[in-house]
């Protein structure tokens, strides 16, 4: 096991989030290029992309959040010392991903034409193709997920140890083979055939689903900090309650960011295909800018869990401070290329001039906002490594329902500013969020969720 000492904390926070920054980097970077190379296909294959991602997103984001409480408690037990309860947690984050995926899974794949309908409401000449081609995609990447969900609790079980190393090795393996298998199926290369949008959707699906099995079998050797014994296998209740009390909160936070995101689509799918084009290619670009902030959260989310498991509160509160000033460095960086380079990255992805223009206008309404963005990654991970999910659920609901979606209906629509007004409703919902986000950590009451958790857990032993 991992345990972390009073030295160096700043190296040892850096040590933890650079892997994790160059796994969603090169997550990003495959997410571009795979958008790339659907764009040569016209502004509905990247419209029919987003719209398909959106709800995939949504799926994936109900178990990566349960996954949330898995990396907390491993923390938490690792930082105590207490081998048999990090197993004991392996082992119910196995049955709730593999119970959890396939009811996701079937349920996606049955429902996906009627979702996907039901994003294009607002359309006045609902678009046939591009219902069809969302279909193809949404259906064709959760046919492999029900074993490609096991990758983000296996890599939450590696995060809260302490190893953001070998969760970055495994994500080098999903996004090389997603790449790959991209370019062969969507332009059907030698032997494969020409899938299109179909093909990006079943590449992304068998790339999870290896790399679900390749971290299984790492937990199986044990070739990082913990490792998996099945002959002691057995479902524990107080563990799957105690995942579900801090995951669930965590399921709720990413539903409600999705699922405003979702209806997001729904209003930026009246003005039309091409504005539908720009927002995703505008969000995908977004998408480089969450690589510090994400980095940054994972470790502040495993030092706190370890620190607080230790009994150093003194040294967990300072962690998300640190990890905060760290991000905001990169995020400062980050938001400069936005404002002054939106255009020219965005005529990588297609050469619709009106795309590209309205791109690069969003991307300078969100570059000013991107130190907020910092704050509210950072500390979130924080609080979540303290089991404090709860607030950081509340918070987004404020952020994103209250702000966000209200402002974008009246920017959007009354002020007639589309997709603008859109941008500069996120650009408010991030200033807010990174405020109350601020106010939370500062007055230290994750402190006393951590101990009433820990006390509830104890009583009923």
């Amino acid at each position: 096991m991992i345990y972390i000492n009073q030295e160096n904390l700043t190296r040892k926070i850096i040590s933890l989030a650079v892997p994790a920054v160059l796994r969603l980097g090169m997550q990003s970077i495959v997410s571009i290029m795979a958008l790339i190379m659907v764009g040569h296909l016209g502004p509905q294959a990247i419209a029919a992309v987003g719209v398909g991602n959106r709800f995939l997103f949504i799926m994936i984001a109900v178990l990566m959040a349960l996954s949330v409480g898995v990396t907390a408690l491993v923390a938490r037990y690792v930082g105590a010392g207490d081998d048999e309860q990090v197993q004991c947690t392996i082992q119910q984050a196995l049955f709730l991903s593999f119970a959890g995926g396939l009811i996701i899974a079937l349920a996606g794949w049955i429902l996906a034409p009627v979702l996907i309908k039901g994003l294009l409401i607002l359309q006045e000449d609902v678009d046939a193709k591009l219902v069809r081609l969302c279909t193809g995609y949404l259906r064709m990447a959760l046919l492999p997920m029900t074993i490609g969900f096991l990758v983000f609790f296996n890599n939450a079980v590696f995060q809260g140890a302490g190893d953001m190393k070998t969760p970055l090795y495994i994500m080098i393996e999903v996004n090389l083979i997603n790449l790959i298998l991209i370019y062969l199926l969507v332009n059907g290369i030698g032997p494969f055939p020409v899938l299109g949008v179909k093909g990006a959707g079943l590449a992304q699906g068998l790339s999870r689903a290896i790399g679900g099995v390749t971290s299984l079998c790492l937990l199986i050797k044990g070739r990082g900090p913990v490792k998996l014994v099945f002959d002691r296998f057995h479902l524990n209740w107080n563990i799957i309650k105690k995942l579900l009390n801090i995951g669930l909160p965590a399921s709720g936070e990413n539903f409600v960011r999705q699922g405003s995101q979702l209806i997001y689509s729904v209003i930026i799918a009246s003005w039309g295909t091409v504005t539908l084009a720009a927002n995703q290619v505008a969000m995908s670009i977004l998408s480089l800018s969450f690589m510090p902030g994400f980095g940054f959260a994972l470790s502040a989310t495993a030092l706190v869990g370890q620190s607080l498991g230790a009994g150093d509160q003194r040294r967990a509160a300072r962690i998300g401070y640190l990890a905060t000033r760290l991000t905001l460095i990169f995020s400062l960086f980050i938001g400069s290329v936005f404002f002054f380079m939106g255009k020219t990255i965005a005529s990588l992805y297609t050469t619709d001039p009106q795309v590209i223009n309205l791109t690069a206008y969003c991307l300078k309404i969100i570059a000013v906002t991107q130190p907020a963005l910092a704050v509210v990654q950072v500390l979130a991970g924080a609080l979540r490594g303290a089991g404090d999910t709860k607030w950081v659920l509340y918070i987004t609901t404020i952020g994103n329902w209250g702000v966000r979606l209200t402002l974008s209906i009246i920017l959007g629509f009354y002020f007639n500013l589309h997709l603008v007004g859109v941008w500069l409703a996120m650009a408010s919902d991030q200033i807010i969020r990174a405020l109350l986000t601020f106010w939370r950590y500062r007055n230290e009451n994750w402190i006393k969720v951590f101990l009433d958790q820990e006390k509830r857990f104890d009583d009923k032993h």
